[in-house]
């Protein structure tokens, strides 16, 4: 299946609306779709995936209906960090400030582009049926289909969509009098007087921080055609992008999260798409290609006692931050001495295709093997620690499979997710995202040591198998097929 042209007629008697699938077009975005979408296929669902040309073929590979987004909106992720806007200027900021380009590229700029791909997406899929109505499946940072919520039209005849579900791949970014703005170094305080802490921060730091963005997003919302006097009327990132919607299903599980006494109506924790379970519905079943692959079993089926079993430590940096400097580099380092070489063995993830080490003139150790590309769950289940820079993504892969962390992450979400990694004790935050391979040796043998690590990551891990996430998507297209809520329509307050 390739294009609209190529879908498949509904079979007889079958009556299930269309899924829209609407996501931000970074990869650690993506994954998580494409995994619900190959989920939602088995179970029956004819989807479209209005998404990034650049993962035309991993969308196509889930069973979906490619839709390529248009224009702006068709970011190219691995060529945006490849060449940042502002190039070497980009790149020398703080990471927070890099952020802030992020999201004013990346998300608010395509708003308009994005909703005129939505429509016209829509207005396709009713010319096909009109009868059999639309479900809108939008990942929480495609913003492109926010003027939908407030006021925007569609083309006339073109019934609005029965239903839209939010599916939250991040932390949520939501407002929350119990947390400061996300980003904020501060420890999660949910008192009094953390209360008074976080109110502060959102009144007289963020607020004037995020003005640019607040504005932004106000305006692309009117040139996208949000009614006047109806736009997104909160500060930036306080969580119109998730409550607009009629139900929010955040990925992940409840204690890797903090605690907070508002969330909005119809959040919900939807478990993991990483696991066992999510291998099985991509058909990943065959074993990686490398030559040095059955290292891993072989060692995996010896008793844990056993002198001969070795410790295996699996890292990568995701698809982001793409230079090995950072954290691969340096975890290769700790563990070369001959001390380690008979005892450790280290499985380094570059994150793309044909991605090679070549060009960074470093030796890579003997005990050391290194893949362009590879399924974290297949690694993971052979894996003793697993190292990498705090994406929600790989955190959840470790928690689905078990095996506590290390993090050593900065920017986007990462800082976020790695202070998360230590409150809920499943592994140690080093606190920077470019540490010293000594930094790395201590840490990851604090975990070796201390199995409360181990422990407490295998209690999330038995709370993520208690919650069927592709289930529960398939249970709430069910719901919003019979009950047909429709759009509720805003009305922004700022706060």
């Amino acid at each position: 299946m390739s294009t609209l042209d190529d879908a498949p007629p509904v079979p007889a008697g079958e009556h299930r609306p269309c899924v829209l699938i609407l996501c931000h077009t970074l990869s650690g975005h993506l994954a998580p779709l494409l995994r619900i979408a190959a989920a939602l296929h088995t179970l029956g669902w004819q989807t479209f995936f209005l998404g990034p040309t650049a993962h035309r073929q991993r969308i196509q590979a889930t069973g979906s209906v490619f839709i390529p987004l248009s224009g702006p909106a068709d970011l190219d992720d691995k060529a945006y960090y490849e060449s940042p806007p502002g190039g070497a200027s980009y790149t020398s900021l703080h990471w927070a400030d890099r952020v802030l380009v992020d999201l004013r590229v990346q998300c608010l700029a395509p708003l308009p582009t994005q909703w005129s791909d939505v429509k016209a997406a829509l207005a396709t899929l009713h010319a096909q049926d009109p009868e059999r109505g639309v479900i809108v499946l939008a990942e929480a940072f495609f913003y492109g289909i926010l003027p939908l919520f407030y006021g925007a039209s569609l083309p006339d005849g073109l019934p609005t969509p029965l239903s839209s579900i939010c599916v939250s791949v991040t932390v949520p970014a939501i407002r929350s009098v119990d947390l400061p703005p996300a980003g904020y170094p501060f420890p999660f305080d949910p008192s009094l007087a953390g209360r008074a802490r976080n109110a502060r921060l959102w009144e007289r730091s963020w607020t004037r921080k995020a003005a640019d963005l607040t504005a932004l997003l106000d305006n692309q919302m009117r040139e996208a055609g949000a009614a006047r006097g109806s736009v997104v009327e909160e500060v930036f990132l306080s969580g119109a992008n998730y409550t607009a919607h009629d139900t929010i299903l955040q990925l992940g599980v409840p204690g890797f999260e903090y605690p907070r006494g508002d969330w909005p109506a119809g959040f919900r924790f939807a478990g993991l798409v990483q696991g066992a379970r999510s291998h099985a519905v991509m058909k990943a079943n065959k074993d990686p290609e490398f030559p040095w692959w059955p290292e891993l079993p072989s060692n995996s089926a010896l008793p844990r006692s056993s002198p001969g079993r070795k410790k295996v430590l699996v890292v990568t940096q995701g698809t982001v931050e793409i230079n090995p400097h950072d954290l691969i580099i340096p975890t290769l380092r700790a563990f070369a001495a001959p001390s380690h070489t008979d005892s450790v063995l280290v499985i380094a993830i570059l994150g793309w295709k044909d991605a090679s080490l070549s060009r960074y003139n470093v030796e890579v150790p003997s005990n050391a093997r290194v893949a362009d590309y590879l399924s974290y769950d297949a690694v993971l289940a052979h894996a003793d620690v697993w190292i990498h820079n705090a994406g929600f993504g790989a955190v959840n892969h470790g928690i689905a499979n078990g095996v506590p962390m290390v993090v050593a992450g900065e920017g986007m979400d990462k800082t976020e997710n790695a202070r998360r990694v230590g409150w809920s004790g499943i592994g140690v935050d080093l606190g920077t995202a470019t540490p010293s391979a000594e930094r790395v040796r201590d840490a990851v043998e604090r975990v070796l040591r201390d199995d409360k690590y181990t422990r407490r990551v295998r209690e999330l891990q038995r709370e993520s198998e208690e919650i069927d996430c592709f289930g529960l998507v398939h249970s709430e297209l069910l719901r919003a097929m019979k009950e047909r809520p429709g759009i509720r329509q805003q009305q922004g307050l700022r706060r």
